[in-house]
């Protein structure tokens, strides 16, 4: 099977990594994708070529690029796909709509894995909305979100479905000291170290995350911080670290791949995202399947993922406070961060699976590709 794969580009995030293992593991049972970015190709272009994938970007020039739809079909002219799998964005599904009718795709799906989107009241438009209603198929990560999604933006509830995240269980999975590797950046064995994982934008909260730091350094002045990812906000995040006397005590690493060898080292992994777009985080996922304690602002659907006060706290977003008390209970009460983060693993292996995530996948292109059932 055939798939095109239609993006603005293919930036790191925990989705577009969550795609990339789909497309890999799909790969090795005979489905064939091509990604077509485009604007840039993005951060994960390099390890999308390394698994073999074709993929190309540069399709738009500019805001309202009309002609970006036309440069695409040329560009995939003669080549034959069963299905085109499109971003929900406005660029993205206009030039599918154009793709689809000039290279005769008959089968038309997107995914969705967001709630909200920065600096907007409503997550699509009503022009997006209808574009959104004429495909085949949407995906959704979380029952809650195709809950609000109906609800508040006017989806077709016919045609979504939804599929939840899944991380690798057996990459991502609790270590003992002695099988850590010794890590640049990162935490000491036996330190009380707190870390987040997430792009450095605003959606993500580090003001929050940083706050909640300063706070809990004075009720427990030994633990340190580690703040995982990249992004625009990252000047910002720095001078506020320098702002709140953290020096030394918060550290920023960049983007990493060895996480699952730096997760483990950590006590706590927190998430203090505000209400726009986060749904079903890969970041806690990955976090739980590595038997850690988890503290997380209340946001998106977390909540089908985190039970709270049996597999990880909750806190209300912008509550830094609350936080902050969530990070010292946890560093002072070794015993209920262990039983929490065992209780984790456990959640991940029988829900939040990778193999099951794929699985889904596979026999949702295989209904719309050959008209089978799941």
């Amino acid at each position: 099977m055939r798939i095109l794969v239609l993006v603005n580009s293919f930036h790191t995030g925990g989705f577009e990594q969550l795609m990339l293992e789909i497309m890999r593991e799909l790969g090795r049972d005979g489905f064939r994708f091509r990604i077509c970015c485009l604007k840039e190709e993005g951060t994960l272009g390099p390890e999308i070529r390394r698994e073999g994938i074709p993929i190309d970007s540069g399709f738009i020039h500019g805001t309202y690029d009309l002609a970006g739809a036309l440069r695409l079909s040329r560009r995939l002219r003669g080549e034959r796909f069963d299905l085109l799998f499109v971003e929900p964005g406005r660029n993205a599904l206009l030039a599918g709509e154009w793709a689809a009718r000039s290279l005769r795709i008959r089968k038309r799906m997107s995914a969705i894995h967001a709630t909200r989107r920065w600096g907007r009241k409503r997550m699509f438009r009503t022009g997006e909305v209808r574009l959104l209603r004429r495909l085949d198929g949407v995906l959704l990560v979380a029952p809650t979100q195709r809950d609000l999604l109906v609800r508040e933006e006017g989806l077709d509830p016919k045609n979504l479905d939804v599929i939840l995240n899944g991380v690798d269980h057996k990459k991502f999975r609790p270590r003992a000291p002695e099988e850590l590797p010794l890590l640049a950046e990162g935490p000491a064995p036996g330190e009380k170290a707190i870390g987040i994982v997430a792009s450095l934008t605003p959606e993500k909260g580090h003001e929050v995350f940083l706050r909640a730091a300063a706070e809990a350094l004075a009720e427990v002045p030994e633990a340190r911080f580690y703040i995982v990812g990249e992004g625009p906000e990252r000047a910002a995040i720095e001078a506020r670290i320098g702002s709140l006397g953290l020096a030394g005590r918060v550290r920023l690493t960049g983007r990493r791949r060895d996480l699952p060898e730096f997760l483990p080292r950590l006590r706590v992994l927190a998430l203090s995202s505000h209400p726009f777009r986060e749904t079903l985080p890969i970041s806690t996922m990955e976090g739980m399947a590595c038997g850690l304690a988890t503290v997380n602002t209340d946001v998106g659907s977390v909540r089908d993922l985190v039970v709270p006060e049996e597999t990880g706290l909750l806190v209300p977003p912008g509550d830094a406070d609350a936080m902050a008390r969530a990070f010292v209970r946890l560093l002072r009460d070794e015993a209920l961060a262990r039983r929490l983060g065992e209780a984790s693993r456990r959640r991940i292996e029988e829900r939040f699976t990778l193999e099951r995530t794929v699985e889904e996948y596979r026999r949702y292109f295989l209904r719309f590709a050959e008209g089978t059932t799941p």
